[in-house]
């Protein structure tokens, strides 16, 4: 199943990160019925999730296998290992280096970060490569996924159907009933376990994966199509429900979180419509460049804060600028960065450890 014209989708998700975390009050983030979308970036990170679950189902689910050799573990481990960590390492080093002497107060942050453990850890999660915590919840999926996989060879679908409709209202029900608790406040242990601990977005990554193996094991009965208007409503159902946030929170009196899988229905109709797109946004979203911007997102997503340092560390104080301008100079040097990334660091490294299996 050839899946490029949602490859560059991962970049526009990138994107909203990037504006989340340095772009708040820049164009087009400035623009009140855009803002909630354009710095979307922690809903973004939920959409990773939903992508990543729907990418490995396409990737490693068979339909005419039954049992657990389906899957090599040490070609998977390796693969999974060789996708995420060496680009981590980089963007890890390269803070440790700006922030070393934090680290002899705080020992204990490093071995957390290094074995991808943070987002356990309430307190941690955001201690270093902020962007890193999203790839310690990512590391469980993986280490989840072999096991999910055998169950659904031996029992079906179904199990895990009902286990991720579960799943998913259990998590919604304790985000929602803590979010508005009396003891929750930012940066506290509270406000760690609701928005960073891998187990409250685990329903977002089954979703994904459960979606993934009806559409693999239903290939041939499920026709391509070229309905651009079910597309366009599906990506416009996703906006307007970001951008209604907070009159939703206003009307209803309480604070809602997109974060942890509450929009995984909305995200898959996406995907999977996208999926099965033959027409315009298909031909469009497959040119190679678009494809390239999309495979080098996740050196993007990674590398931002670090780059972003050593620009506002570097460039800021000897070129004076708008806010503006110097954002768009630190994105564009981002993005030539990232394709850099991906080209001569990220490929070679990957390739050369998956050979090792």
């Amino acid at each position: 199943m050839q899946l490029d014209q949602i490859t560059f989708t991962r970049f526009i998700a990138a994107l909203t990160v990037v504006f989340f975390h340095y772009g708040q009050n820049i164009f087009p983030a400035n623009v009140s019925f855009l803002f909630e979308n354009v710095t979307a970036g922690p809903i973004a990170v939920g959409y990773f999730y939903v992508l990543s679950g729907f990418i490995m189902a396409i990737a490693y689910y068979k339909p005419d296998k039954s049992n657990q050799k389906a899957i090599s573990k040490k070609k998977y481990w390796l693969a999974r290992f060789a996708r995420i960590y060496p680009v981590y390492l980089l963007a890890l080093l390269l803070i440790v280096g700006a922030k070393y002497k934090d680290l002899t107060q705080n020992w204990e942050t490093l071995p957390l970060h290094l074995l991808l453990l943070q987002s356990w850890v309430p307190g941690y999660p955001i201690t270093l490569n902020t962007p890193g915590w999203s790839l310690s919840v990512e590391a469980f999926f993986y280490l989840c996924f072999p096991f999910l996989l055998i169950w659904v060879y031996k029992a079906g679908t179904k199990p895990l159907a009902i286990f991720t409709v579960v799943l998913w209202i259990v998590t919604q029900v304790i985000l929602l009933t803590q979010l508005n608790s009396s003891s929750y406040a930012p940066k506290t242990d509270l406000h760690d376990l609701i928005y960073y601990y891998p187990l409250m977005h685990l329903n977002s990554f089954v979703a994904g994966l459960l979606v993934g193996i009806y559409l693999k094991r239903n290939s041939n009965k499920i026709q391509a199509n070229n309905n651009t208007l079910w597309l366009i409503l599906s990506f416009a159902l996703i906006f307007l429900l970001i951008w209604s946030r907070p009159y939703l929170e206003s009307l209803l009196g309480f604070k809602i979180a997109f974060t942890n899988g509450l929009l995984a229905p909305a995200f898959l109709w996406f995907i999977v419509l996208l999926a099965r797109h033959k027409g315009m946004f298909t031909k469009v979203f497959s040119y190679s460049w678009l494809v390239l911007l999309g495979e080098a997102s996740y050196s993007l997503y990674i590398l931002q804060k670090p780059v972003h340092g050593i620009y506002d560390k570097i460039v800021v104080p000897r070129i004076s600028l708008s806010e503006t301008l110097h954002f768009y100079i630190f994105l564009i040097l981002l993005v030539v960065i990232s394709l850099l990334s991906f080209k001569y660091f990220e490929t070679p490294l990957r390739k050369y450890l998956r050979s090792k299996s």
